[in-house]
């Protein structure tokens, strides 16, 4: 079964893509396996409405360990199941809470044997400065990413005007990545994320 990590900044819109996804492609109620740091393996059994009350929030790093989903997807004339794994989010500083800081170093980990990585960058973020900072965790993760493949970026909060406008930005300061731009929250963009998926399951 193929693996679709999602990745990138707490609070870029991970958990509310991964949730509104499942939806998009047909899924009503999930079926959670949580993955910790130190190897515990847990289920939970949600609507899509309960997980989203209960793992999305503005607080950043509500995400604290692997959180996947088993989707299924119509291709041609056959279903084909493929997982969907939410993650903690990734920081440049080191975090003062260890079970935070041991989650990152899963998340960092995980993309090594992940079949492709979704990179979710907030372009309300996407600023002049943010382009010229060298400490740029979006940057390392598409220095990366283009290196393996199987990399794609969602621009998310495309819904927003403000932030609909630094997509230009985002495609100047990452030129190799295929770009799909997404509101995770209203689910723009997800019939492009769709027929990605469709193509490497």
């Amino acid at each position: 079964m193929r693996e679709f990590i999602v990745v990138g900044l707490p609070n870029s819109g991970k958990t509310m893509f991964t949730l509104n996804f499942a939806n998009y492609v047909g899924t009503k109620n999930v079926d959670i396996i949580f993955r910790t740091h130190d190897g515990l393996i847990t289920s939970r059994h949600f609507t899509l409405e309960e997980a989203k009350r209960e793992l999305c929030s503005p607080t950043i790093h509500k995400t604290r360990s692997l959180q996947s989903i088993i989707l299924k997807l119509a291709v041609g004339k056959t279903a084909i199941n493929f997982k969907l794994t939410d993650t903690c989010g990734l920081t440049p500083k080191i975090h003062h809470e260890e079970n935070i800081r041991k989650g990152m170093a899963q998340t960092i980990s995980f993309m090594r044997n992940a079949d492709f990585i979704f990179h979710i960058v907030d372009l309300a973020t996407v600023t002049e400065p943010y382009i010229s900072n060298t400490v740029n965790i979006d940057r390392d993760l598409y220095d990366y990413g283009i290196l393996r493949h199987n990399y794609l970026v969602l621009a998310n909060k495309f819904d927003l005007q403000t932030a609909r406008n630094n997509v230009v930005h985002l495609t100047s300061a990452f030129p190799q990545a295929n770009i799909i731009p997404i509101s995770a929250l209203h689910s723009q963009g997800f019939k492009e994320v769709k027929a990605y998926v469709a193509r490497n399951i």
